[in-house]
């Protein structure tokens, strides 16, 4: 390791910025503190959880361990997901982990390298036995970036032709929050719009208005994400975070056409003639039976909002010269201050006709096409490296974007302009990972180079490197204390990663 003092000489030198004129010391690091044993086989992601407790590794064979944070930090103390001897959830090598930022207790992880596609696993260390829900993608899982609420995170699927990315939230269903998979947004898949095919790298801006992602084109890339849900027609329902469950209206299924009024009589005369054969009391002489039919979204008028002639033809219709009421209509439907038959006719016990034709059977419903997703709105696209892009972070403080890529340049943006402010050119290789600390002062930066690079934001200057003997696969800072994780893909005897510490 090597901590480089002042370099006056350097043209991206700022004598303001240097941490003499800010009246802080010159910042050093200590010797890489090892961590063996725990893991199987090889390292491949390291993650802190929110509260710098806990830190989580994830490896090959399906491995997830969680460690106590401690300065020297002792592997026999760690404890395997899932902590009972249940099998692992996941299908391959786990490669990508994440903590939620409100919460130490939830971490999610995702594997990769397996034929039958990823598995995504959500665990809540209160109950380590077995994961709190589990999704599966029809990929790896290349990337996982939590929201900064802690309700929603997304994960970067790699696909033949485009990549796709999955976003996840935290609703509530009868009382109880669960998981789930957004089905109203999406991002990526064979409707991706041009400039990022291929996502390397994602993650969600500091107020999570933003999700930004860096692509093999060179370019970064920004979509408005909206936290609430979004409704086919492309609004979204205001004060919703979660599904809505819409009732439905009124039926607007047209109704059958009714039969004419005089072969209704007919049929109906002829039915109740053949069952009231031989009961001369029952039949009337000189006037037919008349249907009385009621909408069924219309009100039966009262008699009682009738004017004087209007009731006299009411009572007529009603009621026959015998003072008994007409067969066709229904006793519950007259008015209640009309006077009552003292002897009811008994109705048949089944009728050839009834008086309301059955509605027709409804056609067999054809199977409902899903509704497809609304493709996020790209906020910004600025190609801004000549070769892919790789890696992406943002400034704890929301000053900064960082980037980094193929070309082995790292370029610092500014997030309200989004204007290039500088580029380091501290790397002779790929840059894969980047990181910056707790307090926005530093940022590593780490790859395909045989070292790891810790650089001032401010001044420019490269306060040490670290030796590596391998591509860089995980990077990242204590959330609280400038304490660095990382490890690397090498020929070692035995799984291990590092830990730096900042002396001063």
């Amino acid at each position: 390791m090597v901590n480089e003092g002042e370099q006056i000489y350097r043209p991206d030198f700022f004598p303001l910025a240097q941490p003499a004129a800010r009246d802080l010391q010159r910042p050093a690091f200590s010797r890489p503190h090892d961590v063996r044993g725990g893991n199987v086989k090889h390292v491949r992601t390291v993650a802190w959880s929110c509260d710098g407790k806990k830190v989580a590794t994830g490896g090959e064979f399906k491995e997830l361990l969680v460690l106590d944070a401690k300065p020297n930090i002792d592997p026999k103390s760690s404890k395997a997901l899932p902590s009972s001897s249940k099998h692992s959830v996941h299908n391959g090598h786990v490669g990508a982990i994440a903590w939620s930022p409100v919460d130490p207790n939830i971490l999610i992880s995702g594997d990769k390298g397996s034929s039958v596609g990823g598995m995504i696993a959500i665990w809540n260390l209160t109950s380590p036995s077995s994961p709190t829900v589990t999704f599966k993608i029809p990929g790896d899982v290349l990337n996982i970036s939590f929201h900064p609420s802690g309700r929603h995170f997304a994960v970067v699927c790699p696909q033949r032709n485009k990549d796709e990315v999955f976003f996840y939230w935290l609703t509530t269903i009868d009382g109880e929050e669960k998981w789930s998979r957004r089905d109203d947004i999406a991002l990526g898949g064979a409707l991706m719009d041009i400039g990022a095919e291929e996502i390397n790298s994602l993650r969600f801006s500091n107020s999570g208005k933003l999700v930004c992602a860096v692509s093999n084109d060179g370019s970064i890339n920004a979509w408005v994400y909206p936290s609430r849900l979004q409704v086919p027609d492309g609004g979204e329902l205001e004060g919703l975070s979660g599904p809505v469950i819409v009732e439905s209206g009124s039926s607007t299924t047209p109704s059958s056409p009714k039969p004419a009024a005089e072969e209704d009589n007919v049929e109906i005369a002829k039915s109740r003639a053949a069952s009231r054969e031989a009961s001369p009391e029952n039949t009337r002489d000189g006037k037919e039976n008349e249907e009385l039919d009621v909408e069924m979204n219309e009100e039966p008028k009262g008699v009682d909002d009738l004017n004087s002639d209007q009731k006299k033809e009411a009572n007529e219709d009603v009621n026959n010269e015998d003072g008994k009421p007409t067969e066709g209509v229904d006793v519950e439907m007259t008015d209640s201050k009309l006077p009552l038959p003292a002897d009811p006719i008994p109705l048949p016990l089944s009728s050839a006709a009834p008086s309301r034709q059955p509605s027709p059977p409804l056609p067999p419903s054809k199977p409902s096409e899903k509704k497809k997703a609304k493709q996020l709105h790209r906020f910004r696209h600025a190609v801004c490296h000549s070769a892919s892009l790789l890696s992406l972070a943002f400034d704890p403080q929301g000053k900064f974007l960082a980037a980094g890529g193929q070309d082995a340049l790292l370029s610092m943006f500014d997030t309200r302009d989004w204007i290039c402010e500088r580029t380091f050119d501290v790397c002779t290789a790929a840059i894969r990972q980047i990181a910056f600390s707790n307090d926005g002062e530093f940022i590593a930066l780490g790859g395909d180079d045989n070292f790891i690079a810790i650089v001032s934001v401010y001044s420019g200057a490269t306060i040490a490197k670290l030796p590596v003997y391998g591509m860089v696969s995980a990077l990242t800072w204590h959330p609280k204390k400038n304490w660095l994780a990382y490890s690397y893909s090498g020929k070692v005897a035995a799984p291990i990663w590092h830990i730096v510490h900042q002396e001063t």
